[in-house]
């Protein structure tokens, strides 16, 4: 009875095993690079409205390992970020305030944690752009973080939070902190490009937006500017 139950457990192994399909490969051609999106860029629309100029290569939907989506990047709002040379006003309790902070997407090394992003293929070149309009974000290397395939020749780039622009906002003063509605329509029309079962699988993966914060925003063009 004994040999015949290791003899089943080796057959169910080898039969596994075989079962088991090897990881796609990909090679990203010279001149271009990948760029992982999880928040904000996540749709072609939204990629040509960062780079200013239509975006004619493909979204693959993917799955980036090793990191949490969080509600921590805290960048200025201030005129040289982006919106750039605007400010954002909000409503909180029937007044217009100016807040300090916005408090957006950001990702953070997490074990045993995957969420679902989207995944370009850009020109090279076309990161100085990106760099600028994800100012307050530093690039981070995630080529081995791709569960989908394994990228056998290039990078593949994200942007996380820089540091000093890094932190859990305070719930009790939305005039520090505040998370647009605007950001989250724009999630949305993200969403409507890429379906509900993309939409359902990003709030699972990302930690709870902190709802007190979030504020109706337009963008103003401070006085000094039009001088």
């Amino acid at each position: 009875m004994m040999r015949f139950t290791l003899l089943l457990c080796l057959a169910l192994f080898l039969l596994a095993s075989c079962q088991r399909q090897p990881q796609a490969t990909i090679e990203i051609p010279d001149g271009k690079v990948g760029l992982v999106g999880y928040g904000s860029l996540t749709s072609k629309k939204q990629m040509a409205l960062q780079l200013g100029k239509p975006y004619n290569g493909t979204v693959d939907i993917i799955h980036l390992k090793g990191y949490q989506r969080t509600w921590t990047a805290t960048t200025p709002n201030e005129r040289s970020f982006p919106p750039l040379n605007n400010l954002l006003r909000c409503i909180y309790e029937g007044d217009s305030i100016y807040p300090n902070k916005l408090s957006v997407l950001n990702i953070r090394e997490k074990n045993s944690v995957s969420i679902n992003c989207c995944f370009f293929i850009m020109d090279e070149k076309d990161l100085d752009i990106i760099d600028q309009t994800e100012k307050g974000y530093q690039r981070i290397d995630v080529t081995n973080n791709i569960e989908e395939f394994k990228v056998t020749k290039g990078i593949v780039w994200a942007y996380q939070a820089m540091p000093e622009y890094t932190e859990a906002p305070v719930l009790e003063d939305p005039s520090m902190y505040t998370t647009p509605q605007i950001y989250l329509d724009f999630l949305e029309a993200g969403f409507s490009e890429l379906g509900d079962a993309y939409r359902e699988e990003f709030y699972k993966t990302t930690l709870p937006i902190p709802q007190p914060i979030v504020l109706n925003c337009d963008m103003v063009t401070p006085p000094s500017v039009n001088k």
